[in-house]
């Protein structure tokens, strides 16, 4: 099993990364930027999750709508292609 990722730089900025029970938050204004994606990463719905996050992270001006529909169209692709987490 490969360590939990703590965190990550998206468009040059460090996130923190947390895994919970929400279905994801990305919050870019503060100080130290964080991301929470849902805990259940092996299932599809928590790859389009991250995915989601992720796009906000990258992009924040993007609408909601927009990075809805990508991440849908990202992590469905994904999920079809055979990505799951790692145990």
């Amino acid at each position: 099993m490969g360590r939990p990722v703590r965190t990550h730089t998206f468009n040059g900025r460090l996130y923190k990364i947390f895994v919970g029970a929400l279905d994801g938050m990305c919050d870019t204004f503060k100080r130290e930027r964080e991301l929470v994606i849902l805990a259940d990463l092996d299932t599809r719905k928590g790859l389009i999750t991250a995915v989601h996050e992720s796009l906000h992270a990258e992009n924040w001006a993007k609408k909601e709508a927009d990075v809805e529909r990508v991440g849908q169209e990202i992590g469905s692709f994904l999920w079809r292609l055979g990505y799951r987490k790692v145990e």
